[in-house]
């Protein structure tokens, strides 16, 4: 196979973007199977919940999958300039024949349609972070005295959804079937 040096200049790509972009997306990825194998690893040794580093560096990644996908994108698009269909069709040909008033129209639309649903969702969801919880509200079948939700091996109400019993006040031991 012909290698870059073989294409003229004004057909080559712009190597470096894409050299670049591809590293980016690729270190994302392995830096995402890194969390996943520490917590892991903080999961059988019965501590992920005690491992404050590994929150952080969860925290840290929380966009990581966004700019992994950019970067894709980035050396998807960027490595076939200038062609669209490679030695077919260029970009430069394959432009839209409509004006630029009909493109900002289009994108106006969206901007306000998006800008609008997103704004609902967040009053909503501040609506909803407004109301202090309050004497009285009922939890899963009636009152019941700690989290609704637990994690991990702690008992909790689903456990023991509305049942006479009492909760168990520890964890089960290894040693005890559970």
């Amino acid at each position: 196979m012909a290698g870059l040096d073989t294409i003229p200049d004004g057909k080559e790509p712009p190597v470096g973007t894409v050299f670049w972009s591809f590293r980016v997306m690729v270190g994302i990825g392995f830096a995402m199977l890194g969390i996943g194998l520490w917590s892991l690893w903080g999961r059988a040794r019965k501590r992920l919940y005690d491992m404050p580093w590994l929150h952080r560096a969860a925290v840290l990644m929380g966009p990581s999958g966004f700019a992994a996908v950019l970067a894709g994108w980035i050396t998807t698009e960027v490595g076939r300039q200038p062609y669209v269909i490679y030695g077919v069709l260029r970009t430069a040909d394959a432009a839209s024949p409509l004006d630029a008033p009909a493109v900002a129209a289009s994108l106006l639309a969206f901007v306000v349609v998006y800008f609008t649903v997103f704004g609902i969702g967040v009053w909503y969801i501040l609506k909803l972070m407004g109301k202090a919880p309050h004497a009285g509200e009922s939890g899963i079948k009636g009152q019941i005295d700690g989290p609704i939700r637990t994690a991990g091996i702690t008992p909790g109400p689903t456990q023991n959804p509305g049942g006479d019993e009492p909760l168990p006040t520890e964890a089960p031991s290894e040693k005890e079937p559970v």
